[in-house]
């Protein structure tokens, strides 16, 4: 989630310790991680949305051209961002922004922000979603999806037309996150961007009255792209959460659904990373009492839009980004560390991919 007008203190990355990892060195946001044939995938946020403060006079970075940011890893600590020609989704579905916004450096209009992907079990195509500007409106994000051309992560994808979930009236949506489920059913979970419409303050909505800003949960059908049904409401923002709720995750260990997703404004110390959990997935999900990560914690600053994935010998790993100052700004770099789950307690734990015995 994008906004403008405000500033947080950034953090330095020099203290970073213990089971944080700081895994990309530069701007990429709200990152998607997942394990392929052994090689760990990160997706992430256009380079150019979201830097806080930026100087006239800074350098752009290649990946602005890119729609989508992608970075590999073979052991989840040392990561290589792909070269800006490795572009995996060249265009969007007309439903939103075309073109671009600046021709030098080029970045394109649409502002992609937050991809998410999964190979859908009917043909093992890989299917991205991704929020947009939407055309229509410019100053909302709606949700979109795009088919791989081949059986690679990598594509390149070919978006749909139509958007998948755009709630115009009620602020947009974004932060696609797609689950897989033992059944094979497939799921997007998505925030309404409720202080997209706000009345001002964090974010846009801490001045009342404020708006809600609902995680929705939507089963598609076989071609990973129709939604079948309608979303149900799986979370919502409470006082203790500031502005808005965002950034969904879905998880599920030993029967027991985990909902990860962030609280607060992305833009000030109050970001953060929170869980909840439920024996179903359409819940209702029972929130942990405590933050999994805040402002503070290693030394990070703003953590949060996190993603939780399993490895292929059932280790769990979580990437998230945190405030940085760099030369383009202030940046949110991506951070990886492992997760532990003990019945329905989380904690953040060293990585590791060993093979377990």
């Amino acid at each position: 989630m994008e906004m403008e007008g405000l500033t947080l203190t950034l953090g330095h990355t020099a203290s970073i310790a213990g089971p944080i990892n700081r895994a990309v060195d530069f701007n990429f946001p709200d990152p998607f991680v997942i394990q392929v044939n052994g090689t760990w995938y990160a997706f992430a946020t256009n380079n150019a949305v979201g830097l806080l403060n930026a100087p006239n006079n800074a350098t752009a970075n290649a990946n602005y051209h890119d729609n989508v940011q992608i970075a590999t890893s073979q052991n989840f600590v040392n990561w290589t961002v792909l070269d800006a020609t490795e572009n995996v989704l060249p265009t969007v579905g007309a439903w939103a922004v075309q073109g671009a916004i600046s021709t030098a450096p080029y970045t394109p209009g649409a502002a992609v922000w937050a991809p998410t992907a999964f190979q859908r079990p009917s043909d093992n195509k890989w299917v991205l979603y991704y929020s947009a500007k939407d055309g229509s409106s410019k100053n909302s994000h709606c949700i979109g999806a795009s088919v791989s051309s081949s059986d690679s992560i990598l594509g390149p994808y070919v978006p749909v037309d139509t958007s998948f979930a755009c709630p115009i009236k009620q602020g947009g949506a974004i932060d696609p996150a797609s689950f897989i489920d033992d059944d094979g059913s497939v799921y997007i979970a998505y925030k309404v961007d409720g202080n997209n419409k706000g009345n001002g303050g964090a974010c846009g909505n801490t001045v009342a009255p404020i708006h809600s800003t609902p995680i929705m949960l939507q089963k598609v059908e076989d071609d990973g792209v129709t939604p079948d049904g309608n979303a149900i409401q799986i979370l919502d923002r409470t006082n203790a959460d500031g502005p808005l709720v965002e950034a969904p995750s879905l998880a599920k260990v030993n029967g027991t659904y985990f909902l990860f997703f962030s609280s607060g404004c992305t833009r000030d110390p109050s970001y953060t990373v929170k869980y909840a959990w439920s024996s179903t997935i359409d819940g209702p999900y029972t929130r942990a009492n405590h933050d999994l990560l805040q402002s503070g914690n290693w030394s990070l600053s703003a953590p949060g839009s996190c993603s939780v994935a399993q490895d292929a010998n059932g280790h769990w790993g979580i990437a998230f980004h945190a405030r940085v100052s760099t030369p383009q700004g202030g940046a949110r770099e991506m951070f990886t560390a492992g997760l532990n789950f003990n019945g329905t307690a989380v904690t953040i734990v060293n990585y590791t991919n060993e093979t377990r015995s």
